[in-house]
């Protein structure tokens, strides 16, 4: 029997998770490309009419970027009202998980990732709370989540990140475009005479 996802993959980084326009946004938490691209994706979340979601998407070649994902998928099933600001800190922190990942050590990327929970009086995780839900297979467990969004990406043949989806489609935007460039691609979209 195949276990179907609690609820739908990927987070989103604006108020509606759909809109007119949705863009989801197949990202890897170790790759540099997916780290240049994350800027202008909340550039796009705030244009009227798009609603934009981030997936995790670890490539198989980024080990550790499995292991980042499964650390924001804490955050994502314990603080979602955080896991915007994790997304950011994780993104903004590539080459220090770069350097931890040449310890080839999956505590010492968690512990990294841990060091960067978004931390407030109301919303505090203990370390081995954390560490221990990191390693939670069983339903709705982080690692299932995990599981559940590469097959997702796979099941849409997503083969590299970032990797873009608009309104169901896999498109040739690159991590390379800026807000221009996004805002010359959804005109027709966005249009008044598409609705």
């Amino acid at each position: 029997m195949s276990r179907l996802p609690y609820s739908y993959v990927g987070i989103p980084l604006t108020k509606a998770p759909f809109d007119k326009v949705t863009i989801e946004v197949f990202v890897d938490f170790f790759c540099p490309f997916s780290a240049k691209a994350s800027p202008v994706l909340f550039q796009l979340a705030a244009l009227d009419g798009v609603a934009v979601r981030v997936i995790p998407y670890p490539q198989p070649w980024h080990w550790e970027g499995g292991v980042i994902a499964t650390c924001f998928n804490v955050v994502c099933k314990n603080m979602p009202d955080n896991a915007v600001e994790y997304y950011i800190a994780l993104m903004k922190n590539i080459t220090k998980f770069k350097e931890e990942g040449k310890k080839t050590s999956v505590g010492a990327i968690q512990e990294l990732a841990f060091s960067l929970l978004p931390m407030s009086k109301e919303m505090k995780m203990k370390k081995e709370t954390f560490m221990e839900e990191c390693n939670d297979d069983e339903s709705p467990g982080v690692i299932r989540m995990l599981k559940n969004q590469i097959k997702y990406g796979r099941t849409n043949a997503i083969h590299e990140t970032p990797t873009y989806k608009v309104n169901g489609l896999v498109v040739g935007a690159s991590s390379s475009w800026d807000l221009s460039k996004w805002k010359e691609f959804l005109k027709g979209l966005l249009s008044e005479e598409c609705q």
